[in-house]
């Protein structure tokens, strides 16, 4: 449901490699395109962003609503997801 890297461990490329081989795994098995979700703001969008994912859509209210604790990043409050896709070539998973 949700994943991230240790921070000790963060900023040397596990993360892209195990999305590239997540990318690739998938479009290897003929899927055409993904869909996940994070918050609106900071580090995570502009990494999924950087690997070629869009924003699908808005979620409003998605953390409010479904974490019993306040989802805070740099003193914000997380409140509405971005669902953000990226469609697969079957051979060029990874952007």
């Amino acid at each position: 449901f949700n994943i991230a890297v240790a921070p000790n461990r963060q900023q040397q490329g596990i993360g892209s490699g195990l999305l590239r081989f997540v990318l690739t795994s998938l479009a290897g098995k003929g899927i055409g395109r993904v869909e996940l979700g994070t918050g609106s703001f900071g580090h995570q969008l502009t990494y999924y962003q950087r690997h070629g994912f869009r924003v699908h859509a808005v979620v409003k209210d998605h953390f409010l609503t479904h974490y019993p604790e306040p989802l805070m990043e740099h003193g914000i409050q997380h409140k509405d997801m971005l669902r953000l896709s990226l469609v697969l070539a079957p051979d060029t998973a990874s952007p």
